[in-house]
């Protein structure tokens, strides 16, 4: 299922280079829904898997793109920290927007894959996603979107959702880490009161972008920004 709703941030498809921050300032919710993903997801196509941590997106943002390949995956790991990209418009004196991201790329073993695919299942990717769950951008969230057998699955957890056993007992962190070369630490979960989610009012014009998204039944349905 492809963004409906409020579907007004992000004007364009993502079909590669969300490092490059003109990428990531129009199709970011493209990235995260994987509609890449979605379109190459036919039977035959070899495995799939995109992970994107929010943690307090102006502060921190790990995405992890597994693709299936003989004996094993190719796994790229990406962390931008320090400020996120300004989703609400592109600016003509800063098109290029702020941030960076620091990269990292290794072959993963068939072992290693099947792992990974076990903590996924262990937490639940492959089952129902959480249809009305709202992700505000200063919260912590795990999103998934995978391509598995042909078959399109979606999901995603956020910090003190479903309590102990929810986003705590999350398997599939451990086995992303444990491959991250990028040498930044996590940004760890914690929660967020109501003035962090800037529910007290709308920001300035020189606060950083705040935003919610919407889950629907297999994928991301709405975006509400805050402006």
């Amino acid at each position: 299922m492809v963004l409906g709703g409020l579907w007004a941030l992000s004007a364009c498809a993502y079909t590669g280079g969300i490092e490059r921050p003109l990428v990531q300032k129009v199709a970011w919710f493209s990235y995260l829904n994987g509609d890449d993903i979605r379109r190459a997801c036919v039977p035959g196509a070899a495995t799939q898997y995109r992970l994107v941590y929010n943690g307090e997106y102006n502060r921190q943002v790990r995405a992890y793109d597994i693709l299936g390949a003989p004996g094993g995956a190719r796994y790229l790991a990406r962390v931008q920290s320090g400020g996120g990209i300004d989703l609400r418009g592109i600016s003509l004196s800063r098109p290029e927007g702020i941030g960076g991201w620091t990269q990292a790329a290794a072959s993963l073993e068939a072992g290693d894959l099947a792992a990974l695919e076990h903590a996924l299942e262990a937490s639940g990717a492959f089952g129902p996603a959480p249809q009305g769950l709202r992700l505000a951008s200063e919260e912590f969230y795990w999103t998934f979107v995978g391509c598995r057998d042909g078959q399109v699955h979606f999901h995603a957890w956020r910090y003190g959702e479903g309590g102990d056993g929810g986003f705590e007992g999350l398997r599939f962190p451990d086995a992303l880490l444990r491959h991250d070369a990028t040498g930044v630490a996590l940004n760890p979960p914690r929660h967020v009161g109501p003035i962090e989610r800037g529910l007290s009012g709308p920001p300035g014009d020189d606060a950083p972008p705040r935003f919610d998204l919407s889950i629907g039944e297999n994928g991301l349905w709405g975006l509400a920004p805050r402006i």
